[in-house]
């Protein structure tokens, strides 16, 4: 019986190495939704396209910035409250996060909506 020997040979790949480049540009939208029927005015605060807070003071039922371009990894949050120490009857406030990659439609990725009565609201959303 003739043996057979049957040899197999391992190349080595070397993988190479690319950098990907993340051109990707994301825009958030922060919304603020209230009702109330007093004349209190509302305060939003915001993570901003630097990192920092930014707030911003108004007295409409509907309030909403956009900020951007940020990376992925931007962590993004909103917190929104009345202007008083004081618990309103019939007073309600809602937040809302939404992202928009590469100048497609807004989606909204976090929020905080709420049909109790209350005084102040937050939420927040990292891109991944």
């Amino acid at each position: 019986m003739d043996d057979i020997f049957l040899g197999v040979t391992l190349s080595g790949c070397e993988k190479e190495s690319t950098t990907v480049e993340n051109n990707d540009e994301y825009y958030v939208k922060y919304i603020v939704n209230s009702q109330t029927i007093y004349s209190a005015s509302r305060t939003a605060r915001i993570k901003s396209e630097n990192n920092s807070n930014k707030n911003f003071t108004f007295n409409g039922s509907k309030w909403e910035m956009i900020v951007g371009p940020v990376q992925k990894g931007f962590h993004s949050s909103i917190d929104a409250s009345y202007d008083t120490a004081q618990t309103l009857a019939r007073t309600y406030i809602d937040v809302e996060i939404h992202v928009s990659k590469n100048n497609v439609p807004f989606a909204l990725k976090a929020n905080n909506n709420s049909t109790d009565v209350r005084m102040s609201a937050s939420t927040n959303y990292t891109i991944y």
